[in-house]
């Protein structure tokens, strides 16, 4: 009886995690899909935070949204966590009639898809955000949290540069954890002066270092919208914690171009030191760097550790 019980148990609990049926949102151009765990147009007053998840390089969104249920299902209210978990898709993924598809580097970069007209992986993402910003459905809804690892944690960087989304909703506090990432949109030519820690200048290198997704020179559409300027200015005011495993110093799977090299060696590296440069060309920033304990390249690892919880279900910087 007892292992009736116990099977039951553990039954239980992976079926509150099981990933639901992907779901479709239409845009005139085409579909996207994503994993959700409501509705994104029924009203739901219990949704006081939504944690956006989005996926790496391999694209599994499903994982990543399983991620952000075990943790939603630890707290004291897990009824009151929204995940969602976008899936940026590449012409040889399993589609829908009509769905939107991305280069490798497209969809994390904010590019347009490639059929149909184009939609900016960034425009999806404020799509979104309109959703959840909506006082109708989500009448007590607080925080957007937008979290992405590795590939996703490029996006969830750029992103938070580009995005106008959350001067237009004032009463939600939209936050941006940014994972693990490859190389960052550093905000000036300036780069880490190897050997001389907390200094940065314009590299004498003849690759385009400077160049979007490294930084901010030849910007895509959706990067254009604003004046530069202003997407930096907002870019140093908005709440940007950098979630960076201990132990993500392995250099020979990431990014070797010139442009990523000059940003440092390891993940670990370039974390640091972006925020070093954050430290030295923007104090006033409210940005903060949170190191993950023995924990290395692994979405599940940095999100489900006692750090990574701490960061996704807490208030940020201030």
């Amino acid at each position: 009886m007892r292992f009736w019980g116990a099977l039951l148990t553990f039954c239980v609990s992976i079926s509150a995690w099981a990933v639901p049926p992907e779901s479709q949102i239409a845009f005139p151009e085409g579909v996207f899909s994503y994993y959700a765990s409501g509705s994104l147009t029924a009203r739901n007053p219990e949704i006081e935070r939504v944690i956006i998840t989005v996926h790496g390089s391999e694209r599994n969104a499903d994982t990543y949204y399983n991620s952000i249920e075990q943790i939603a299902a630890g707290t004291a209210k897990p009824g009151s966590i929204f995940a969602l978990s976008p899936h940026f898709k590449e012409s040889y993924d399993s589609l829908q009639a009509r769905e939107f598809t991305w280069t490798s580097e497209g969809w994390l970069s904010g590019d347009r898809s490639l059929a149909n007209g184009g939609v900016s992986s960034f425009a999806i993402l404020d799509r979104f955000m309109e959703f959840f910003a909506n006082r109708e459905t989500f009448p007590n809804l607080r925080t957007i949290v937008l979290v992405g690892h590795s590939a996703g944690g490029q996006l969830t960087q750029r992103y938070a540069i580009g995005t106008t989304v959350d001067t237009r909703h004032p009463e939600v506090r939209f936050r941006y954890v940014v994972a693990n990432p490859g190389s960052y949109a550093y905000l000036t030519p300036a780069r880490p002066v190897a050997g001389r820690p907390g200094v940065f200048a314009a590299p004498n290198i003849a690759c385009r270092y400077d160049g979007y997704k490294y930084g901010l020179r030849n910007l895509n559409e959706y990067q254009s919208r604003e004046p530069v300027l202003e997407n930096v200015a907002r870019y140093t005011a908005r709440d940007v914690t950098y979630l960076i495993g201990q132990q993500d110093v392995i250099a020979d799977d990431i990014d070797q171009t010139c442009a990523a090299r000059v940003q440092g060696h390891t993940r670990l590296e370039r974390g640091n030191l972006f925020f070093s440069f954050m430290n030295t060309v923007f104090p006033g920033h409210r940005h903060a760097l949170v190191v993950v304990p023995g924990v290395g390249h692994t979405q599940y690892g940095m999100y489900t550790s006692e750090t990574g919880r701490a960061v996704l279900l807490g208030d940020g910087p201030r």
